[in-house]
């Protein structure tokens, strides 16, 4: 182990380390909380994107996390993303440095190409702390709350998308065998066009199962929303809960390229507000990226409320 100072070390995650790592995250973001849950997921991960993580300590306590590897929705051997956060009260002693440090080591052996790292606009000492690495903007998503109390549907009483009718995944699971099937062709197309930081790379059905229709406290069929012309699956609006809290996190919304500008999307977002209303539920959180100008009209019409942006940061290492 070794620190930047004396009195920080840098040592491997272990299981301990979750339940400090949540709390810091959210103490930092808290318009954009998580949960173990979300952490713990990734653990189940193929080998080749499993995440890596360390931890900055002092006097026994951690005070920082890094926490990279490769995106699995975006896959390179040699491209890799990372979070560095630290507690504010230890800010500008060294500790991200370290970290820094320890990132760079790691990877030096795999010889990449690039490094990715979100940061909110906000947080203007960690923007500048990789500005001054050489690190650019290459993307920026607007994260918005809609205060579920607040929304009054009946100026939208009237929408009319038929013959697209809407179903939740629970009944169509239901009454399909083949429904995870059905929702990971559907969704495989639509992120396609889902402005990203890095072109999209396929995301078996194995893995979809894993990670989108995961079994826990956060996942239930009933809030996601598909959109069907016939038997045609068409579109979807997926919703998982924020364990532990009154709020919701919006996870996707899209139709296929055919299906837009007919009012679908908005549709499904909805009914995506009337889960919440219905299960008492007072936040829905989204992000969106700043160049999804349908999207983002939706979300301003349904009153979604912007918050500070995460920065998508990237420092490119060698050539292609």
């Amino acid at each position: 182990m070794a620190g930047l100072q004396q009195d920080h070390l840098i040592r491997p995650f272990a299981d301990a380390d979750y339940a400090v790592m949540v709390e810091l995250w959210n103490l930092l973001n808290p318009d954009w909380p998580r949960t173990m849950e979300n952490y713990k997921l990734e653990a189940t991960l193929e080998p080749r994107f499993r995440r890596t993580r360390f931890v900055a300590e002092a006097e026994g306590r951690p005070l920082g996390f890094l926490d990279f590897g490769t995106n699995p929705g975006a896959y390179h051997p040699q491209k890799f993303g990372f979070e560095l956060f630290v507690h504010p009260d230890r800010h500008g002693q060294g500790i991200g440095k370290a970290l820094y440090q320890k990132l760079l080591d790691e990877l030096r052996p795999l010889n990449p190409l690039s490094l990715r790292v979100p940061v909110r606009e906000n947080q203007t000492r960690a923007v500048r702390f990789f500005q001054d690495r050489g690190y650019e903007e290459t993307k920026r998503d607007w994260v918005s709350v809609l205060e579920v109390a607040k929304i009054n549907l009946e100026p939208f009483a009237g929408l009319d998308i038929s013959p697209i009718r809407i179903h939740t995944f629970a009944e169509l699971s239901a009454a399909d065998p083949k429904a995870d099937e059905k929702l990971h062709e559907l969704f495989s197309d639509i992120r396609v066009d889902t402005p990203r930081s890095e072109p999209a790379t396929p995301i078996s059905l194995e893995f979809f199962r894993a990670n989108v229709l995961a079994e826990g406290p956060e996942f239930d069929p009933g809030a996601f929303f598909i959109a069907l012309d016939g038997e045609r699956w068409v579109g979807m609006s997926c919703l998982y809960s924020i364990t532990d809290t009154k709020g919701l996190d919006h996870w996707f919304t899209g139709t296929r390229r055919a299906y837009r500008g007919r009012k679908i999307a908005l549709a499904l977002k909805l009914r995506t507000v009337q889960y919440a209303q219905a299960g008492g539920f007072e936040t829905i959180r989204t992000d969106n990226d700043s160049l999804n100008a349908p999207m983002l009209a939706i979300n301003e019409k349904l009153g979604f409320a912007r918050g500070p942006a995460q920065i998508s940061l990237r420092k490119l290492l060698r050539g292609e």
